[in-house]
């Protein structure tokens, strides 16, 4: 289980609200904020133990937050508008302030990153007798227009997956886009096929279209995220960046 933490839904919830409000209308985005603070209480009970203090802990603490909303509003709101929602959220005026003082074209930035990757995977390693799992970082130093690494654990999956809410995952995966948007880089990913010895399962397929920091994120494919390990980019060269989106095949 994770310790309940109220900063995270407080930050959350009132951006995913407005989101909800402006898309859906404000009966249905008031109904997903009222009931959802006792709903992301009991997720985090049943979810996986990531650490106290984990680097990374922000990403599954929103996602459960934004998770919250969803099932308060008792099917109301449709998997198909949670995602919409979730980048009309990203999309926020408040969201530009994510990029002040980032930028994924300058070196520095990316060398800061890179650092950054490295830590989390360390803390990881320090941790693992405290912990039920956390997100397990590999680096192979392919890619030399910015900086790469790929996943083979990722507790949200975990998380998910034991609690019948994979149809939600894509919009959180789908949330790395805009965000690196917004760092002036693009969120690039190649899809690979994990080994047995990495703790993945099953073949990666489909390739998707070129994007460039001025478009419109793909919408997110239904099955992306189902627990292949997948590559990351964060490229700095954001006119002429391809990517290939992860999927599950089939």
């Amino acid at each position: 289980m994770l310790e309940y933490k109220s900063s995270y839904f407080n930050m959350v919830v009132p951006l995913m609200r407005h989101a909800i409000a402006s898309r859906c209308g404000r009966d249905l985005a008031r109904v997903c904020a009222r009931g959802a603070r006792p709903i992301y209480r009991d997720l985090l009970a049943k979810a996986p133990n990531v650490g106290r203090n984990n680097p990374m802990e922000h990403n599954i603490y929103m996602a459960i937050a934004l998770f919250s909303m969803q099932l308060s509003s008792g099917g109301r709101l449709s998997v198909e508008d949670f995602a919409a929602c979730a980048q009309d959220m990203m999309g926020l005026p408040i969201m530009r302030l994510m990029g002040i003082g980032r930028d994924f074209s300058d070196p520095r930035t990316l060398a800061k990153y890179d650092k950054t990757f490295h830590e989390d995977e360390q803390w990881r390693l320090d941790h693992l007798g405290e912990i039920d799992c956390s997100w397990e970082y590999h680096f192979d130093g392919k890619h030399r227009d910015g900086v790469s690494y790929y996943f083979t654990h990722c507790p949200i999956n975990d998380f998910c997956r034991a609690n019948g809410l994979l149809d939600l995952l894509p919009a959180m995966c789908a949330i790395d886009y805009p965000m690196c948007r917004l760092e002036h880089g693009v969120w690039a990913t190649r899809s690979r096929t994990p080994s047995s010895t990495e703790g993945g399962s099953g073949n990666v397929s489909l390739s998707r279209e070129c994007q460039t920091a001025a478009q419109e994120p793909p919408r997110p494919p239904s099955h992306i995220c189902t627990g292949q390990a997948c590559q990351i980019r964060l490229a700095s060269n954001v006119r002429n960046c391809r990517f290939q989106g992860p999927t599950a095949a089939g």
